[in-house]
This record gives structure tokens, C-alpha cells and sequence, in this order.
């Protein structure tokens, strides 16, 4: 369970970037973050990753309240995938990024092998294992960057602008992956296509603040709330489109 209550975030300068947020999502649910550029995504998104600390309101992940001296076990609960993959990915080969969590965490390294031999197997991406993260595609470079937060094996994983950087066949790849990956999801997205197909609920955000949220489909398919939303309505569900 997430539970987020009025929640406000400011920049060192002082710019409110998140207003009295607040919202609910439940255990195994997948929940799309969406807005404009500026409306608090990626904010939101550090601010439950403890990278940004609420100057007001409660963050409480899985029963953890977040504060200063507790950030670890938010973590230990909470993973993030990055927007890009390079953020993500710094070692000198696939094999030792994806067991830099579990090192960190004082895991076997016999454990560890096993757990990376599983986790790759469950992406499809075990050719990998001893390659450069740095001269993959941007595909499988997205792939390896899940596979360091599923090793973890994490009870929430936050995905920002997950598709961002994909070729039409590694997007398609990736939605099912998501699809069949059985943990709580929140996922901050300009992609409201994949957002229509994947998310449960669909949590709106303008100017910092919750605009609306409710049923994927019935909000990103109601034309006067998106444009109010300053957003178009999923491109499969556009009409009229002049062919490219």
C-alpha cells in the first residue's frame, strides 16, 4: 500500500514543485502518472524515492513512514527505474550492474550469481550477462536497467517514461514485460497509449497538483478532461489524423 498525504515539495530556490498531493494506490496495482512537462512527474517520483524529503504531508510506503533516518528501508522496499538507461547502468559489464544492489546489501556472491541468473532469465536477456552495458541498444539497455531493480526484488518499482528511447518492437517487448511483472507499478509516462493498455488507474497531474484521477480508460478517453488537462487523448483513439 502507498499511502500519499498532502504532500508539498520545494527547490532549493524555493519554487513549489509539488501542492498538497495526495492519492492512494494498492497492493499490486499499476498506476499511470501522467501530465504535461512540468506538472510534477519525475518530482513525485524522487519525492517517494527520498531524493526529494516533503517540506509537508506523509509519504508511507508498505507501512513506512518516510523521514531522514529511515530513507534505507523505503529503499529496500521501493526501486526505481530511471528515464534513461545510462543513469542507471555504470559498471563495466552487464553482470556486475545488476550485482551492485546485492553487493551493497551484504549478499553471497553464490546467492547473487543465482539471483541474476534468474532475473535474466525472466527478461530474456541472458546473452547479455558479460557485455558492455555501454554498447547494447537502447532496448536492452532499458532491459538491463530493470534487471537491477528486479534482483532486488522489490515490493514497489516506480518506472519513469519507461518507453522513452524504444524502437516500436523493444516498446511493444517492454509493455509485456510490464504487463506480466506482479508487483505494485507506478509509472510516469508521456506514452498515454501505453498508459491506456497497461495502467489500471491513471492519477493526472497539473501545475504540481492531483488534477484528477480515476479508471484508465474512462479518463484518458474523455476528450474535454484531457484537453483540460493540457493533453491530447491516446493517439489510438484520435480521429481524423491526417496519414504521416
Amino acid at each position: 500500500m502507498i499511502n500519499i498525504e498532502n504532500v508539498n515539495v520545494s527547490y532549493l530556490e524555493g519554487r513549489a514543485a509539488l501542492k498538497q498531493i495526495s492519492f492512494r494506490v494498492s497492493d499490486g496495482e499499476t498506476v499511470g502518472i501522467i501530465g504535461s512537462n512540468g506538472a510534477g512527474k519525475s518530482t513525485l517520483l524522487k519525492a517517494m524515492m527520498g531524493i526529494l524529503l516533503p517540506s509537508e504531508g506523509c509519504i508511507e510506503i508498505n507501512g513506512i513512514r518516510m523521514s531522514k533516518s529511515n530513507i534505507r528501508k523505503i529503499r529496500e522496499n521501493v526501486g526505481v527505474v530511471f528515464q534513461n538507461p545510462e543513469d542507471q547502468l555504470f559498471m563495466s559489464d552487464v553482470y556486475d550492474d545488476i550485482a551492485f544492489g546485492p553487493r551493497n546489501m551484504g549478499m553471497e556472491e553464490a546467492e547473487i550469481k543465482n539471483k541474476i541468473a534468474d532475473t535474466l532469465k525472466a527478461l530474456g536477456i541472458e546473452k547479455l550477462i558479460h557485455q558492455n552495458s555501454s554498447r547494447l541498444s537502447g532496448g536492452e539497455q532499458r532491459l538491463a536497467a530493470i534487471a537491477t531493480v528486479m534482483v532486488m526484488e522489490p515490493k514497489v518499482v516506480l518506472f519513469d517514461e519507461p518507453t522513452s528511447f524504444l524502437d516500436p518492437k523493444a516498446r511493444r517487448k517492454l509493455i509485456e514485460l510490464l504487463k506480466a511483472y506482479s508487483v505494485t507499478k507506478l509509472i510516469a509516462t508521456h506514452d498515454l497509449d501505453m498508459a491506456l493498455e497497461l495502467c489500471d488507474r491513471v492519477i493526472i497531474l497539473k501545475d504540481g497538483r492531483v488534477f484528477t484521477e480515476g479508471s484508465a480508460k474512462e479518463l484518458l478517453s474523455d476528450q474535454v478532461m484531457m484537453e483540460a488537462s493540457d493533453l491530447e487523448l491516446p493517439f489510438c483513439l484520435q480521429q481524423n489524423k491526417s496519414p504521416i
